[in-house]
């Protein structure tokens, strides 16, 4: 207790300070009780921080191997890393990508267990309907086909030559993707091929209720890399990326843009994937996405 004596106008008067309560916010009053207001102030000040932060998802493995999905696999934290330089991710383990259609967050298979191919006929005059038994347009000793008309625009395509598949990001920041094509392999007739004659293009499309395009401000696709040896001596740019995935608030699902990598080998010839003067043969080579910072 404070006490202060004091002369007014002849009248001695008590003046008794006392602190009246800590308040749980950390402000301090004070109470005069002479009837005239005292006042007291504290500084406060509140602060937060969000960190930079992208998230990568797709399958824990192969299907053949058991993985499941979706989960994720990387998780980047990309605060003060220098421009084109590679984020600490926290996870640290690789994941796998997801069927493109009809699989939902099924992880993609590598393709080396598949002993059957999808047939195409393109440009018959008449015929050519495949009755499958098993899986849609897989080849196998139990499906037939009828007889199809020939002409000169009558081709084969084996639609296998395809693979689609997709991975998903969320981030409350800009990003970059960059690809690296290693571990080429080849067989038969395909020894001659290399990581050029596998032609690449990388699309990507809104997935959750709560997301946005992330190429927007920035270059988006980057159509100069068009196949695998352009991303075979390392790590390549294959987005630029200009804002973040997530719009609105939202789950990490709902936040999250579609990547979807499509890869086909070249016959030389426009429009075709494959032609039969190309033989028999394996190719695959492994293609890993990472995230960089813009």
């Amino acid at each position: 207790m404070l006490t202060i004596a004091k002369n007014h106008m002849n009248t001695a008067k008590i003046i008794r300070l006392m602190p009246v309560a800590m308040l749980g916010f950390g402000l301090l009053a004070v109470l005069a009780v002479s009837g005239r207001n005292a006042y007291g102030s504290a500084l406060d000040r509140p602060f937060f921080r969000a960190s930079a932060i992208v998230i990568v998802f797709g399958g824990s493995d192969f299907l053949e191997n058991g993985g499941v999905g979706p989960v994720a696999t990387d998780f980047y934290l990309l605060d003060n890393i220098p421009s084109g330089q590679l984020a600490p991710d926290i996870i640290g383990v690789d994941g796998v990508t997801l069927e493109f259609s009809g699989g939902g967050f099924t992880p993609t298979s590598d393709g080396t267990a598949r002993t059957n191919e999808i047939l195409r006929l393109e440009g018959q005059p008449n015929g050519g309907v495949l009755t499958n038994v098993a899986d849609f347009n897989v080849l196998d000793a139990n499906d037939s086909l009828t007889a199809f008309g020939l002409d000169n625009d009558t081709d084969l395509d084996l639609v296998s030559f395809f693979r689609i598949s997709r991975f998903y990001v969320t981030s409350n920041t800009a990003f970059d993707i960059y690809a690296h094509a290693t571990n080429l392999t080849t067989t038969n007739d395909f020894t001659s091929l290399g990581y050029a004659d596998l032609s690449y293009i990388l699309f990507s499309q809104g997935t959750g209720s709560a997301s946005q395009n992330p190429a927007i401000g920035g270059q988006g696709r980057i159509t100069a890399v068009n196949d695998l040896g352009d991303m075979s001596s390392g790590p390549t740019k294959v987005f630029d990326g200009g804002r973040r995935t997530a719009r609105t608030p939202g789950t990490i699902l709902q936040q999250a843009y579609s990547f979807i990598p499509i890869y086909f080998i070249s016959s030389g010839e426009p429009g075709n994937n494959y032609d039969l003067s190309q033989g028999i043969g394996t190719i695959g080579a492994t293609v890993t996405y990472t995230i960089y910072t813009p």
